[in-house]
């Protein structure tokens, strides 16, 4: 089975919707009745795109997105804001366009629960949305504390830098603030879920740790 990567995602989702159109990937409304409802967990550049998707190729169906934030840094420019070469501003992307163009009914809420059955998903707060087709698309989080001594607090100086959130602005404070010859810890990336960096297998060596 072939990796999925982000590029592919993009043409994966606009294929998925391609076919799925001629086969009635949605139920008809009753004669009157409220559209069929497609509800996307996560606005992250996955669930952004495939709710973008769903509203252009389906114009008969509701498309709702839940996310928790207000904005999302992409992760694909970071190293051009931690070069200089643009401002977080230019990175950070807010959800109206998704709503005004799209007609994507975005809600600011953290999902906690799934009920596959009645095919609901709860809202933390108690609100219940209920859904024709679901796609799930909640992206990495961190659990934190379960390392002696580093926890949320400390990441907040001492940075991990994994999400494109407020910690790569510490990051490029920290990093225009070394002088020349400074000291820079890099450390490798943590294994994925089958205990296998995710790292193409002819890619060269780590970086040593210094």
């Amino acid at each position: 089975m072939k990796k999925l990567t982000r590029r592919t995602f993009g043409r994966w989702i606009g294929a998925f919707a391609a076919t799925a159109a001629g086969k009635s990937l949605f139920p008809k409304p009753a004669l009157g009745g409220a559209k069929p409802r497609a509800v996307v967990i996560g606005g992250g550049a996955a669930g952004a795109t495939a709710a973008r998707r769903l509203a252009e190729d389906f114009n008969a169906i509701n498309v709702t997105l839940i996310e928790a934030h207000r904005s999302y840094a992409s992760c694909f420019f970071f190293n051009r804001y931690v070069g200089g070469l643009r401002s977080l501003d230019s990175v950070t992307h807010d959800y109206r366009k998704l709503s005004s163009a799209f007609g994507i009914d975005t809600i600011h809420a953290e999902a906690a629960g799934i009920d596959a059955a009645r095919k609901t998903v709860a809202l933390k707060g108690g609100d219940t949305l209920s859904y024709d087709r679901l796609v799930v698309a909640a992206g990495i989080d961190f659990k934190d504390g379960l390392i002696d001594g580093y926890d949320e607090t400390v990441a907040e100086t001492l940075t991990h830098a994994y999400k494109a959130d407020r910690q790569i602005a510490v990051l490029k404070r920290q990093l225009d603030a070394m002088k020349d010859g400074g000291l820079f810890v890099y450390h490798r990336a943590p294994k994925g879920p089958t205990g296998a960096r995710r790292r193409p297998t002819n890619a060269p060596p780590w970086p040593p740790i210094t």
